[in-house]
């Protein structure tokens, strides 16, 4: 990660501790591991489409309770995958495998009934695209989460919680999987991307322990 890149991530990890630790001792701590699939996506080029498979997914959720039914949360999600740049015309690029981070910072709404809690969340963050092969460049991007799902508790700490969500990339510069920048290479023609948006939608499933004060 490059410099401008740390001190973003640490921006969003300092709004999130400077949320959880007010009156942390009073509040519910909730973690979260989960495993999952992303669907792909496709990013809209000028000259082409650069399509991402659909892959495996894991991360992990931690979740500092404001009050019994809203939560500020902090969450990473990684994916290895790969993609193909398809031109308009021409002959599709190289399969290029990369990973797909997530570290997104927002809050979760839920409904209590019991054992069962149904909720929303919302988040902003930032995403990195790393490629395996150093012939392409990884790129970092602001991002916007939206998503909703359930919590069923087994007993008074521990439940398991499924989740679906959207995920956005807000806009992406340079954009330079499969298609070798200013290169022309592997079916390439265009020297500069803008303004690509992959949307892709995720499905996890894992395991939730709650850490209450009660």
């Amino acid at each position: 990660m490059n410099n401008k890149m740390n001190k973003l991530l640490m921006a969003l990890m300092m709004v999130f501790i400077l949320i959880s630790t007010q009156d942390i001792a009073a509040q519910t701590i909730e973690l979260n591991g989960f495993s999952g699939i992303i669907l792909g996506g496709k990013a809209r080029l000028y000259d082409g489409d650069f399509r991402i498979n659909d892959s495996q997914n894991y991360g992990g959720k931690l979740s500092v309770g404001l009050s019994s039914s809203t939560f500020a949360e902090v969450s990473y999600m990684r994916t290895g995958t790969e993609g193909r740049f398809y031109p308009y015309y021409g002959t599709p690029g190289d399969l290029v495998p990369f990973s797909g981070n997530y570290l997104q910072v927002g809050g979760l709404q839920q409904m209590n009934y019991g054992r069962v809690a149904p909720f929303i969340t919302i988040g902003g963050g930032l995403t990195w695209w790393s490629p395996q092969n150093s012939q392409y460049n990884g790129k970092t991007q602001f991002s916007a989460t939206f998503g909703g799902g359930i919590k069923l508790w087994l007993t008074d700490f521990l439940g398991i919680r499924l989740q679906g969500s959207m995920l956005m990339p807000m806009v992406l510069n340079g954009f330079g999987f499969g298609c070798g920048i200013g290169t022309g290479g592997s079916g390439c023609g265009s020297t500069v991307y803008t303004r690509i948006t992959p949307f892709q939608g995720e499905f996890s499933g894992g395991i939730i322990i709650k850490f209450s004060p009660n």
